[in-house]
Parts: C-alpha cells; structure tokens; sequence
C-alpha cells in the first residue's frame, strides 16, 4: 500500500467509555465516554495544541474531521477546547465510524471464546482477516477510509476516530501488514502523526 495520497494526518483516538474497561466489544454502537476518558480527550487537546506550536502548524489552516459516534464527538469538542474558538469547522463523515463486529458488538471476548469458539480460534490467528456475524473485517475497513481519503482529504488533516480506524489508517500510510498491526492497541491518551510512512506519538 502507498502512503501517496495521504498528507500529513494527526489521528486522536476517542477516550475511554465503559465497554472499553469492560473489554467489550464495541465497534458503531453509541457508547458515550466516562469520566476517565473525558480527562483523556481533555489531555490530548492540550498534547495536540502544543504539537502544533511546536512544529509551527496553525490550527486553522488544517481540515478537522471525526466520526459521528457520540464518543468521537465529545473527544473532538475536548480537543477543540485547547484552541481559541475560531477553528475551521468539524466536518462528521459516517465512513470514520469504527470497524463493526455485527452481531458480537456488546459481547466480551470471553463470552465469544465460551459461545464462539471457531470464530474465536479464527480472530485469534487474525484479527485483521477476521470477519464476525454481520459484521466487517479490516480489509473492508481500508476500502471504506480509502474511499474517505479519496471524497475528502485534500491537505494536512486532524482526524478524531476509533482504534480500529487507526490501525487500519496506519496499515495504508505505513505499509505494515495486518499480521504485524494485529497486536497493535491504539492509545486513548495519545496524539499520533503520521507522515511519508511513519508514525510518531505524543503525549
């Protein structure tokens, strides 16, 4: 894959809400933040907007995007918070919402090794390739950001998402395989840049 397309990204994950402590299976259901994770979003404005400064970016001169979940929501309105309120508008795009596990979302892993046990045994050797009930695997996830990347991505962008979306957002811009990003937990408390194949966090 090419990192051709893709500008300079800065992709903040949302924080944590309470199936994300539950290890619960999560994927497009509207799960709202707790308290820690609204302290996360409220972290990664302050990480962002110093980021920014030190790499002399003005904020205004970005292009601000986000899922239209209510977490991601939230995250971006913490986020914004850091800056003076004069920002280019948020633009939601449905194609950012997070990978969708069908018809596990609202299950915990245990249950689904209890209940499940092929499609266990199946994620297990790869969550990328992995599809569930109803549900998408990682490659669809690329097709869909691709298509994002594709309608709206014109310049250096902030991209408040999911931590599927950033594992499949890393797999394009950097070329690592879903066999290498499988294990790869994407932090809440992060800000991660990515560029000409390489990722950095912050934070």
């Amino acid at each position: 894959m090419s990192s051709d397309h893709w500008p300079l990204i800065y992709f903040i994950r949302h924080g944590q809400t309470d199936w994300n402590k539950e290890q619960r299976f999560q994927g497009q259901r509207d799960i709202p933040l707790n308290d820690h994770g609204r302290a996360q979003a409220d972290a990664n404005g302050l990480t962002l907007h110093s980021v920014l400064e030190q790499h002399s970016i003005d904020p205004k001169q970005l292009d601000w995007f986000c899922s239209p979940l209510g977490r991601t929501r939230e995250t971006m309105a913490r986020v914004r918070a850091a800056f003076d309120p004069d920002l280019p508008e948020v633009e939601f795009d449905k194609r950012l919402v997070e990978i969708s596990f069908g018809e596990f979302e609202g299950v915990l892993l245990t249950e689904i090794e209890r209940d499940h046990p092929d499609h266990f045994a199946a994620r297990e050797t790869s969550k990328w390739d992995h599809l569930p009930p109803n549900g998408e695997n990682y490659e669809m996830l690329v097709e869909r950001l691709e298509s994002f990347r594709r309608d709206k991505i014109k310049g250096p962008s902030i991209i408040v998402a999911h931590g599927g979306v950033a594992r499949a957002i890393r797999r394009i811009v950097t070329g690592l395989s879903g066999k290498n990003l499988d294990q790869w937990m994407p932090q809440q408390d992060k800000v991660m840049r990515l560029l000409d194949g390489n990722i950095e966090f912050f934070g």
